[in-house]
């Protein structure tokens, strides 16, 4: 269903990557009602004592098989905790997890959801028994309400058939990523194709080995002309992407402070001297910068 209000005002842009607490509690809710209606039946079942088969979830071994795989995310779902566990007063506040254990909770309730297919009502136990299950149905409606509540609070996520997240990015950097053309120099291609695909990871820390790999292709393109001499190499593929006296300065002049950016920031080198980025729209920005003007270049280099 669409909201009233997209059709008004139109969509959130999706560019958050921090899960908020609304956003938790909201999932914590969906995800404990997946779990009393038995969508989970099938991966952990709870059998009837008279030995009739399945008639919901067995939370012990929902809670048990979360833990050995999303270490920080307990169940039942946390969704406060005290201010200061040391005070004599009880004071809670609101509590959400990192925004990476919330994703792979989602992933994990992806891959077992099954939808129950009800079957004989068992009178003396107050249950029915469930005569199957239906994963399909359950994964697309659950990939459904995922996307809804991703959309609807602007969170740069999406969840895909197959149970793999990925990052919404700008459509203007996908629309740079897609013009940015293969070379003759495959291991320049290997490393564009790497850094495309990874700043679309959700993981920030992924997405600054893109930005990495994205300035290592920029030191790579400026040699390919001249692989003895970087200099020269670079001031003739220069040549070739302009003959305009003062549009070829400008790229002189990008192409100068791009170099000066990899070398300040913890993108190049390892000197402790060096600003690491953390923010995931800083690496975006840069990573959108470098990739416009690498558009170019390889453009021209063919």
């Amino acid at each position: 269903m669409k909201y009233f209000s997209d059709s008004e005002r139109g969509a959130l842009p999706q560019t958050k990557n921090e899960i908020p607490h609304n956003v938790w509690l909201g999932l914590t809710a969906y995800i404990q009602g997946l779990i009393d209606t038995g969508c989970f039946g099938e991966r952990f079942p709870e059998l009837c004592p008279d030995g009739q088969g399945c008639y919901g979830t067995n939370e012990k071994m929902f809670s048990s098989a979360l833990q050995a795989e999303i270490l920080e995310i307990e169940y039942p779902f946390v969704t406060e905790q005290e201010e200061n566990p040391d005070s004599w007063v009880s004071k809670k506040v609101p509590f959400t997890p990192s925004y990476l254990d919330v994703l792979d909770l989602i992933q994990f309730c992806y891959i077992n959801v099954s939808k129950p297919v009800l079957g004989q009502y068992h009178q003396f136990y107050g249950h029915h028994h469930i005569a199957s299950f239906d994963i399909q149905t359950a994964q697309d409606e659950f990939l459904k309400k995922i996307n809804t509540i991703f959309t609807r609070n602007g969170l740069a996520y999406e969840l895909l058939g197959g149970g793999q997240i990925v990052r919404v990015v700008s459509s203007s950097l996908t629309s740079v990523i897609q013009r940015t053309q293969k070379t003759s120099e495959q291991a320049l291609n290997d490393l564009l194709e790497y850094a495309n695909t990874k700043i679309c990871n959700p993981d920030v820390r992924v997405r600054y080995e893109a930005l990495k790999e994205l300035w290592d292709a920029f030191e790579r393109i400026k040699t390919v002309s001249n692989p003895e001499n970087k200099k020269q190499s670079m001031t003739i593929l220069l040549d070739s992407c302009s003959s305009d006296t003062e549009f070829r300065a400008e790229l002189e002049e990008e192409a100068r402070k791009l170099t000066s950016i990899g070398n300040t920031f913890f993108i190049r080198h390892s000197e402790m001297s060096q600003v690491k980025l953390s923010d995931s729209d800083h690496i975006e920005y840069l990573f959108h910068r470098l990739a416009s003007f690498m558009s170019l270049l390889t453009k021209k280099l063919g």
